[in-house]
Parts: structure tokens; sequence; C-alpha cells
């Protein structure tokens, strides 16, 4: 009996981050907070300065520079600045061409990682916002006007903007697409009761004051930057009609390497104590622990289930799990094996993958065996 309770509890609680919260969180928040968007003039606008990290970004950084000289923003008020991390190719030579353009570039002769740039450029800067932006993410003209709109509320220290992925590889397309859209539903609602946790490090914007430089290992920048905000009593909030545009993993191996990556900067910064929100109000502990905390924690909690479950075949739960496990999984397998799109099977699939992820990422942070510079993708 007692295990059978052990089992009920743990299905619950692995249930909740994924199925019970954004139910609940959709239900509380409802129009809680919600606002008319509105477009502000831009003498009220504040001085930004939009810093670009890349690395050997040939292939889109004139693009990119082109994007950027189109964003609808004072141009007394913007400053641009590109930071080249060690590239080795024709990343800073196409810079520096936009220089008559007032495109700023900084060359670091070696890599030395996101972080380890921002950090040592960031409190140099005299602007009010900061506007942190990815090399291979193109901005709605209008973007940093939807973002520097929010820090009229002074209770907004971190906007974080709408990053939709493109040609993406096709066994992901269908189930990327349906979990961004519910994260964003989540984030809107979770900016509504107080703050959304984290970022989209492709596009986010905070007040210069509230930076604080995170060691130069850190893996997410974009988790540690805009809770050191919240830990400062400011809200990191999500704006909707801040919209770009960035093309999504081109295969199954790009996207688990990108999942295992977050998962072991997270566990990182869980470790180090700066994931935790130290200060925030009740209402944000209860965000944190529900939208990510238990979220990270799930495929233990599962592996905890399957474990009881294994102890206690005879009852009927432990029946009903391993029913349960086995069909996810077969369904997982068939679209393995026949590369069937459907959601009735990309749906298990894509769980399961993301939890495999999840796992490894994990432990790989535990073990500090994750490494601040990422694998680039030569595409």
């Amino acid at each position: 009996m007692l295990i059978t309770v052990l089992i009920v509890l743990a299905i619950l609680l692995f249930l909740y981050p994924f199925v019970i919260y954004p139910v609940f969180l959709r239900v509380f928040a409802g129009t809680r907070g919600a606002r008319n968007a509105s477009t502000p003039a831009l003498e009220d606008l504040p001085a930004a300065a939009l810093v670009i990290c890349a690395l050997n970004e040939e292939k889109v950084i004139r693009q990119k520079m082109e994007n950027c000289l189109r964003l609808v923003y004072p141009k007394e008020k913007l400053r641009i600045v590109v930071i080249s991390d060690g590239s080795t190719d024709a990343t800073a030579p196409i810079v520096r061409e936009y220089a008559a353009c007032g495109i700023q570039l900084i060359e670091q002769p070696a890599r030395r990682g996101k972080i380890a740039n921002l950090n040592a450029v960031l409190p140099s800067c005299t602007e009010d916002i900061l506007v942190l932006s990815d090399a291979n993410v193109l901005y709605h003209p209008e973007a940093l006007i939807r973002l520097a709109a929010r820090f009229a509320d002074p209770t907004v220290g971190c906007v974080s903007g709408k990053v939709i992925l493109t040609d993406s590889a096709p066994e992901l397309d269908a189930p990327t697409s349906g979990y961004y859209s519910i994260e964003w539903l989540l984030q809107e609602k979770t900016s509504r009761v107080y703050s959304m946790v984290g970022a989209d490090g492709a596009m986010y914007a905070l007040r210069r004051s509230l930076f604080q430089p995170c060691p130069d290992d850190t893996i997410v920048e974009d988790f540690v930057i805009p809770m050191n905000v919240i830990r400062q009593g400011r809200r990191t909030v999500f704006e909707s009609q801040a919209i770009g545009w960035e093309r999504g993993p081109a295969s199954l191996a790009e996207e688990f390497r990108r999942k295992v990556r977050i998962a072991a900067g997270c566990t990182q910064a869980l470790l180090r104590g700066n994931a935790w929100p130290v200060g925030a109000p009740p209402r944000f502990w209860f965000i944190f622990l529900s939208h990510k905390f238990l979220r990270w924690i799930s495929p233990f909690v599962g592996l905890l289930i399957l474990l009881l479950s294994s102890l206690s075949f005879e009852q009927w739960t432990s029946q009903a799990v391993a029913c349960g496990f086995l069909l996810l999984s077969a369904l997982a397998l068939l679209r393995i094996v026949t590369g069937w799109n459907h959601k009735l099977v990309s749906a298990p699939f894509y769980f399961l993958f993301g939890q495999a992820a999840l796992a490894w990422g994990m432990l790989k942070g535990l073990a500090g065996q994750q490494t601040v510079l990422w694998a680039k993708e030569n595409r």
C-alpha cells in the first residue's frame, strides 16, 4: 500500500510541471497584468547598445549587419557593437566594412566564450539599455522599440523577445513548433503573475545598472544574467511583439547537444547558487519551482516511478505505469523506424528525446564535464 501511494505521488510530481502547472497558470493568470501594446514616441526611447557575439559567422554576418541598419530606432540613441570571439574566417573583415555606418568591431584574438566577452565589454557601456543578440538572428525592424518600451515600467529589469525557429530538420519542425507555442504562452502568463525565468539568449535586453558579471565559464548566461536581475528585485518579462527569426536545428544530433548544454548549464548554476531566486517574492519561487526546477528533475522522478513499480509489480498501479511507459516507448520507436511525422508518434518521441537529453545534461553538469565553448555548427 505504501509503495502504491509513493507511486501515485511520484506520478503527480512528474506530471505537475508538464500538465498540472500549465493548466493552473492559465486559469490563475487569466488577463492579470495584461497591457495594451503601444508604440512609444522615438524621442522617448532610452539610449541602447546592441551587443552581438559572433564566432565564424561569415555566412550570415553581412545579412545581420544589414538587418541591424534597418532597425527602427533613433540612430543617435543606438550603438551597435560586434564582438568577434577569435573568429578565423572572414567575420571580422566583413564587419569592418560597416565601420562607416557606425558599427563598432571588437576583435578578440583568441576564443574565450560568450560570457567572457560580455563580462569584458558590457561594464564599459554607457547606454541605459543593453540588448544582447546572437549573430545568426534577424530582428523585425521594430524589435528594439518593443523591447525598450517595456522599460517604461520601473519594475521591469529584463525583457525577452520572441525568436521563431525556421528551417528546422523535418523531424523536429512540428514538435519544436508545438513546444515553443506552449513555452511562449507560459512565459507570457508568468510575466503577468510576476516574472518569467531566464530569457532567450538570441534576443533579450536589460538595464545596464542591473548587469552583474558572471564567472567566465558560465554555460547558460541567458539564465544566470536574468536571474541576477530578479535577485535585485526587478522582473524579467516576455515581449511577444519583439520578434526575431533564427535557423533551427538541422539534425536530431544538433538538437540533442543543445538540450544537453542547457541542462548542464542549469545544473552548474544550481550548484553554484546563482540559479536560486534569493530574495524574490513567494509567487516567483512558485514559478521557478513549477516551471523550471521540477522539469529539470523530471527524468529522475520518472526513473523513481519505474523503480518503485518494479518493486511492486503485482499492484495495478505498477502494471499501469509499465503499460504506459511501454506504449510511449513503442510510439517513439515507431517514429524512429518509420519516420512518420504524425503527432501521435512525434510527440512521444520528442518528449522522451528531451528527457534523455535533460538527464544526460544534468549528469554532465554534476560532473563538471560541459565546456563553456559551444560546438559551432558549420551551416
